[in-house]
């Protein structure tokens, strides 16, 4: 999964945890079905733009 440079935009105004939820929702909600690959691509661009955190993610992974 691609997120492209407007969506990161988007995200970066929301608080981590509505960043995390959004991509997890979007990731999920995707009509030609979603696998955990798709899910660890998207968390790796937010990490990657500076969106996220790993030790953000795992939090909200337990959570």
């Amino acid at each position: 999964m691609e997120i492209d440079e407007t969506s990161l935009e988007e995200l970066r105004s929301l608080s981590p945890r509505g960043a995390y939820e959004a991509v997890r929702r979007a990731v999920l909600q995707n009509p030609w079905g979603a696998s955990s690959e798709d899910l660890r691509s998207a968390l790796e661009q937010m990490v990657a733009a500076g969106i996220l955190t790993w030790d953000e993610v795992e939090r909200f992974e337990v959570s």
